[in-house]
């Protein structure tokens, strides 16, 4: 029985090793996904009033809502869409962004370690800056056409303005995307997904890479680590780097949201392409209103991008402490 069980012994060993770390890397994706999505999903909701205020500012130039009830500023609008539109207004197109996040944002963050394997170099140093500004941007890409047309209906079902008690223009996601595929065929599901794409790679390319580059500069004892300031510190790089991020990317965004609602119900503007959004854009309303709500977008978006990027590394240290420790 000896000879036998130690002539099988090798097969055995060989498999195990590799059935223990595929189970790992499923369990370690899982739980990046659902952690990820879901401190995501939380924090979006909790900034939500101030993500449609932002979108109305961008795009309500092409409205068919009177020019008088327009809303002038973010403060404007945070007082007036209660009364006008109702308290839920606030709200309003979150569900759907919130769909959209749950996977979308876990996935960026699982794929971004991905990525970097892949750009990492072949002798084994740590990836460097260019590897990390072609992983978020790769990532960026294969998420971005993944998740599109939830994208899109975010956008239509938050800019529309309809008042309290009015006909909706969209009666939910469902709605938006039979109406969008039904007039303007399938690939008005995509409208602006080009640009998307363009976009999303700066802003991950710099928030990641941003993010990686200050926070390095952190000092790595145990004893810094267990100061007050350390994670004060961390939340204020987190924040820095979404904020560059925003600043870099956010003329794309914009032009992005106009496409999407160009030619739509409510909206009377319909654009030639991308350069004729941004020349009509510039002539008519200045070159400012590329920027039309970036400082609203920087206060949602500080917080929330400095929750999501701590939290990150806080489940990634954990699982890798208890992958140590078992």
């Amino acid at each position: 029985m000896q000879t036998r069980a130690s002539s099988e012994s090798p097969t055995f060993t060989r498999k195990e090793p590799w059935t223990a770390t595929y189970f790992d890397n499923l369990k370690l994706f899982s739980v990046q996904l659902a952690c990820a999505g879901g401190s995501s999903a939380v924090a979006k909701t909790a900034v939500a009033p101030l993500e449609r205020v932002k979108i109305l500012l961008q795009v309500q130039a092409m409205s068919t809502m009177p020019p008088a009830e327009r809303y002038a500023s973010a403060r404007d609008a945070l007082w007036r869409i209660p009364a006008r539109e109702g308290w839920a207004a606030l709200w309003r197109g979150n569900g759907t962004n919130v769909l959209r996040l749950v996977p979308e944002v876990g996935l960026k963050f699982a794929l971004n370690d991905q990525m970097r394997l892949l750009f990492a170099p072949a002798d084994g140093r740590p990836v460097g800056l260019d590897g990390k500004l072609a992983a978020g941007a790769t990532t960026g890409v294969l998420k971005t056409g993944l998740f599109y047309p939830l994208e899109l209906a975010w956008t239509r079902l938050a800019a529309d303005t309809s008042k309290r008690g009015a006909p909706r223009t969209y009666q939910g996601l469902l709605h938006c995307l039979q109406t969008t595929a039904r007039l303007e065929g399938v690939p008005g599901l995509y409208k602006g997904v080009t640009l998307s794409a363009a976009g999303i790679v700066p802003y991950l390319a710099v928030s990641f890479a941003v993010y990686d580059e200050l926070k390095a500069m952190l000092p790595s004892s145990k004893a810094a680590r267990l100061e007050w300031w350390y994670p004060v510190v961390k939340i204020g790089i987190g924040a820095s780097a979404a904020v560059v991020a925003q600043a870099v990317a956010y003329p794309v965004d914009t032009v992005r949201r106009r496409t999407q609602l160009s030619g739509s119900p409510g909206h009377a503007t319909v654009y030639a392409g991308y350069w004729d959004c941004v020349r009509r854009v510039v002539a008519h309303e200045g070159f400012g209103a590329l920027y039309r709500g970036l400082a609203v977008n920087c206060v949602k978006t500080a917080p929330g991008a400095a929750l999501q990027f701590v939290t990150y590394d806080l489940i990634k240290s954990g699982l890798l402490f208890l992958e140590h420790a078992a």
